[in-house]
């Protein structure tokens, strides 16, 4: 079996290698922009589409053209990248519309948001160095081994920091895994807990602390905020003081990804069928109150959802999500009677004598869910 994972390192670039780095991103984000310019024009003036083709066929022209010649300074599969990336957004922006979802139409990209560029092939590593077409041998902080065969390389740069991600496939040992019913869990994620597991036939409760990384760290956050909109345009302070609130929204990022990292591995550790809800996160961010939509964005739902899938893919082991319309929380998990409940209702008590609390029982109806469609059809769901 054939996984794909991606291997991120800090990197310790010199002056000269920063130069390379803000020239290839700045050159990225430039033909990004032209060729969805070109794209628009086209359309709006002859009805006509420009393909990904289209368009790479005009980068040995421009390349050579005196007022932008300064493109040929960085390699010409950083552009061809930039333009492929074009032709994905665009290809996402006809899925969404035929999905009758919201559309988001490509935007043009801006200076210093998601400054990054890909190489598809010529990257060498040794040790701790990294060789990069047209910028030469860079250090890198090396955290963890890189396994496998890389297949794209990307720089990307984060509160003033230059990070190298190498995308890697690598074949691992399609083994069979003995799945045991017992070590079955149910997940129902929430606010007040972060998750809430039953877990086994005694239906044991585990209840997951929310860490609240931003609500804890929202008056600084505030401060930084505020203290960026007070400075000059395009003046040094400014830039300093973006750098500040970059480099403090990364640390609440890389604590949310920590924490969702740990938890997932644990889960699928000790578990080999994982039962968790359908949700739409979009749906639940865009309708709730601004204060209830900034603490599901905190939680990290759909990251912590995303690893837990993964790993479970890469394990063998079974996953099970529950239909979105699937009314945990209002079914009573011992007589299965469906009531209604406000959200303002932390406990669930119910006609045949149940009393439980909301998030418990969610969590056991989502678990013994997990294990009627495991025993039905015997694999992922």
């Amino acid at each position: 079996m054939i996984i794909t994972k991606t291997f991120r390192q800090r990197l310790k670039p010199n002056r000269n290698s920063r130069v390379s780095f803000s020239k290839a991103s700045g050159c990225s984000r430039w033909i990004f922009n032209f060729g969805l310019a070109e794209k628009i024009k086209a359309y709006e003036e002859e009805k006509r589409v420009l393909s990904y083709f289209d368009l790479n066929n005009l980068l040995p022209a421009l390349r050579k053209a005196k007022e932008t010649l300064w493109l040929s300074e960085v390699h010409s599969q950083i552009l061809q990248q930039s333009l492929r990336d074009l032709d994905l957004a665009f290809a996402h922006f006809f899925r969404r519309v035929s999905d009758k979802k919201t559309p988001g139409y490509p935007k043009f990209k801006k200076k210093g948001v998601k400054e990054s560029f890909r190489y598809p092939q010529g990257v060498k590593i040794t040790d701790h160095k990294v060789y990069l077409p047209k910028v030469g041998w860079v250090r890198f902080k090396k955290t963890r081994e890189i396994e496998g065969t890389v297949k794209q390389t990307t720089v990307i740069q984060e509160a003033g920091k230059w990070y190298v991600c190498f995308t890697c496939q690598i074949d691992v040992e399609d083994k069979v895994v003995d799945i045991r019913e017992e070590t079955v869990v149910g997940i129902d994620v929430g606010i007040t807990k972060f998750a809430t597991l039953a877990t086994g036939s005694t239906n044991q409760v585990i209840e997951i602390e929310n860490p609240q990384f931003l609500e804890k760290e929202l008056s600084k956050y505030q401060f930084l905020c505020k203290n960026l909109s007070k400075k000059k345009l395009r003046g040094k302070n400014r830039l300093k003081a973006r750098y500040k609130l970059q480099s403090h929204m990364a640390k609440l990022k890389n604590k949310r990804k920590d924490f969702a990292h740990k938890l997932s591995t644990d889960i699928v550790k000790n578990h080999d069928i994982v039962g968790i809800e359908g949700l739409s996160i979009q749906s639940l961010l865009e309708k709730s109150k601004k204060s209830l939509s900034r603490k599901i964005a905190d939680a990290g739902w759909r990251q912590f959802l995303g690893f837990l899938k993964y790993k479970l893919a890469h394990s063998r082991k079974v996953l099970v999500e529950a239909s979105q319309f699937f009314a945990s929380t209002k079914t009573c998990c011992k007589c299965n009677k469906v009531k209604t409940m406000k959200l303002s209702d932390r406990t669930y008590c119910c006609k045949c004598g149940n009393k439980i609390g909301r998030d418990i029982n969610a969590a056991i109806n989502i678990k013994n869910i997990a294990v009627v469609y495991y025993k039905a059809v015997g694999t992922t769901v």
